[in-house]
């Protein structure tokens, strides 16, 4: 009897088994491996033997539309899973966000095998269909450490610095040997670099991606420290480069599917995952990468959300309010857990605030107004009288700590900066009592850029440096305008740049509209330094030879002489239209005549010749579909 209960018992035992089989798997706020797009997360999977179903989220820009592919599939260990049905969007069909910019909806498809460790949702082949890769199963929480980065990269950048190095004043051609690492080719097809330079700006390089090797290699030249923008697809993040030197860097890709996971948590008040490095690297500054010099708490002024400072302070009332800001927020970092390095970078980070806020603070006192007025039309008169910053006050600021220090090079606004110190409305040495110091070495040679870049340096202004003692920055000049020279070269009769109507400025735009009379004109303010005007352009080009084709529409883009001459004759043959480059004088008066804020900003001209500043263009949606109704 006993033998036989014991039969029934395993008996019962092994069908309950083969029952449990059967029900539903769910795997709540899956991990993502990596993705191409912000657009989409899965906060839940549930699988059984008829139907895999993901739960969706959608977050994108209000009023806007998504599509979702009826040609989407899952692909598991090689296998496609198609797409079998929908709820709460209909697929191939516009679906218009709401006023939130999130909705939710469910996908199903076909079942995936039981056993199934992860998959990846494929929206389409087409290239810029959604894709999110490595969508795990098995309730895994935290990603592992990749095995393709050599332990000595790895080292090197966790090991935190005992202080933060000082900047290399030296001049040389600069390698990176860029490694994705879990690389996926519908993740990017190109590797972006924007080097932002102490001496001439934001640098942009390119360079393709090897797509059976994960890899991209960079070449440039550099002249001191430079911290560079790395962006790969999704990703993106900052590392340091010192001049000459040859460094492989590691990018591990799975940090675009992380960026989700945060909003997730950060949304649904979720245990926020493990956060993974963005990169790893190697050369000089690599150290300046590990994660223990940060922190989570924000220890800067925010100089440019409109709230920094009350417009109606008076030049004294706003010094001091910045020297009580910095005060109060070099406390903050000094009581911190940062390790000592860490908190001199943070000191340094604020340091180039404080000196931007004194140099820019007519600046913010007036973004202030404008941001509580809700006036940013430039052309309506201000209403505002700001009582403006003397030398007087700006000492107040040189008391706290020097300006001259080479360090303030070496943190994240060392470009705002370098700016400010160099400003030529603004006698820093002269005031502070800096004369001959690295700060008048900054203001001397940093007005002779431009002319290096358009290979237009003198002896005579070379001269200009003569009381400087460093030799960097003579050097730096001469190799800058010897690389103009031999890159000139190299493009020579590549680039076409029209010929600028001799005529007065006030006549200027009329007369370089006046040819295509009867048609629509849009003129694009530019310049080859503005990373957004970059962005813009590039996103138009397709429209040029696609949805707006058309002999009655003309683009015309005007820069000025700040854009490198190199620069600028390397980047327009890739931009379809007429190219004008003004002298500062011509941009100024167009500028005022528009009351132009920034760039890129936009003039469109209609087909009867009349004309107005069209900045709501910077909405790329906006633009494409004004553009569109106008040429049809």
């Amino acid at each position: 009897m006993h033998n036989k209960i014991a039969f029934l018992t395993a008996a019962v035992t092994l069908w309950l088994a083969a029952s449990c089989t059967q029900r539903d798997k769910c795997v709540e706020n899956p991990l993502i491996e990596s993705a191409n797009t912000m657009t989409l997360d899965i906060s839940k999977v549930e699988l059984n033997d008829t139907t895999t179903v993901l739960y969706t989220d959608a977050y994108f820009h209000p009023g806007y539309w998504i599509r979702i592919s009826s040609e989407s599939y899952l692909l598991a260990d090689g296998k496609r899973y198609a797409l079998t049905g929908t709820e709460g969007i209909d697929a191939d069909s516009l679906f218009w966000m709401p006023k939130s910019g999130e909705a939710s909806f469910q996908l199903t498809f076909e079942p995936l095998p039981r056993g199934t460790r992860s998959f990846d949702f494929i929206e389409g082949d087409c290239e810029d269909c959604f894709k999110l890769f490595g969508v795990d199963l098995t309730g895994k929480k935290a990603f592992n450490r990749l095995s393709d980065i050599p332990a000595d990269v790895i080292r090197a950048s966790e090991t935190a610095p005992d202080a933060v190095p000082e900047p290399q004043f030296k001049i040389g051609e600069t390698m990176v040997h860029m490694h994705l690492s879990g690389y996926r080719k519908e993740l990017a097809k190109e590797a972006n670099i924007y080097l932002n330079t102490l001496m001439n700006g934001q640098q942009p390089y390119t360079a393709a991606i090897d797509s059976a090797t994960g890899r991209a290699e960079f070449k440039f030249w550099q002249y001191g420290p430079a911290q560079a923008l790395v962006s790969v697809g999704m990703v993106n993040g900052q590392i340091w480069l010192a001049p000459g030197e040859e460094i492989d860097l590691y990018v591990d890709m799975r940090r675009s599917g992380q960026y989700i996971l945060k909003r997730r948590a950060e949304k649904k008040q979720l245990p926020a995952f493990e956060t993974i490095p963005f990169c790893y690297f190697s050369g000089t500054y690599a150290g300046l990468s590990a994660p223990s010099l940060y922190s989570d708490k924000y220890y800067g002024m925010n100089l440019y959300t409109g709230e920094f400072a009350d417009y109606k302070m008076t030049a004294a009332e706003y010094t001091k309010h910045v020297i009580g800001r910095y005060q109060a927020l070099s406390d903050s970092i000094a009581q911190s857990k940062l390790p000592p390095a860490g908190k001199e970078l943070a000191l340094i980070n604020l340091k180039q605030e404080a000196v931007e806020a004194m140099a820019q603070g007519d600046f913010f006192r007036e973004h202030n107004y404008r941001s509580v007025h809700n006036q940013w039309d430039r052309s309506k008169p201000l209403g505002l009288k700001i009582d403006l910053l003397t030398a007087e006050n700006r000492a107040e600021l040189c008391k706290l700590f020097s300006i001259a220090d080479p360090k303030l090079l070496m943190g994240q606004h060392a470009m705002e900066y370098a700016s400010a110190v160099a400003n030529p409305r603004i006698a820093w040495p002269k005031e502070a009592g800096l004369e001959g110091t690295f700060a008048s070495a900054l203001k001397l040679a940093l007005p002779l850029v431009e002319k290096a870049s358009n290979a237009a340096l003198t002896e005579a202004d070379l001269q200009t440096l003569d009381g400087v003692q460093n030799p960097f920055w003579r050097e730096a000049l001469l190799k800058m305008q010897e690389n103009t020279l031999a890159l000139l070269k190299a493009v020579e009769g590549k680039a076409v740049i029209e010929q600028t109507p001799d005529v007065p400025v006030e006549k200027l735009f009329d007369a370089i509209i006046a040819p295509h009379k009867g048609k629509v004109v849009l003129v694009d303010f530019w310049n080859t330094w503005c990373a957004p005007c970059r962005m813009a352009i590039k996103a138009n080009e397709p429209l040029k030879d696609g949805e707006l084709k058309s002999d009655n529409l003309v683009w015309i883009y005007i820069a000025n002489q700040t854009s490198p001459l190199v620069k600028y004759k390397e980047m327009i043959p890739d931009i379809k239209g007429k190219h004008y480059r003004l002298t500062d004088k011509q941009w100024a008066y167009l500028c005022d005549k528009f009351k132009i804020d920034g760039i890129p900003s936009y003039v469109l001209v209609d087909k009867q010749g009349k004309y107005g500043l069209r900045n709501d263009f910077r909405d790329h949606g906006k633009m494409k579909d004004t553009l569109k109704g106008m040429i049809e």
